[in-house]
């Protein structure tokens, strides 16, 4: 089963860990009806690092992904 780079830190947090989409993914933290009032009432974070991969090619690939992104790409 594959992981993400957060799956050490899901773990270490105490995440309830089920395979989903081929991953090791957190399914639950403290329970559905808590995490629900913490959304609402402060933040949530949702990992999506197993969500895909996409490539840019091309003489103009630098200039789109600094444009549709908040990150300095040219760092990376």
């Amino acid at each position: 089963m594959k992981h993400t780079p957060f799956t050490d830190t899901h773990i270490a947090l105490g995440a309830r860990m089920h395979e989903f989409a081929g991953y090791t993914m957190p399914t639950e933290y403290t329970g559905i009806i808590d995490e629900h009032l913490t959304v609402c009432n402060g933040v949530g974070v949702f990992d999506v690092s197993h969500m895909g991969e996409f490539w840019v090619k091309g003489p103009n690939a630098l200039a789109f992904l600094q444009k549709i992104t908040s990150n300095n790409i040219a760092l990376l």
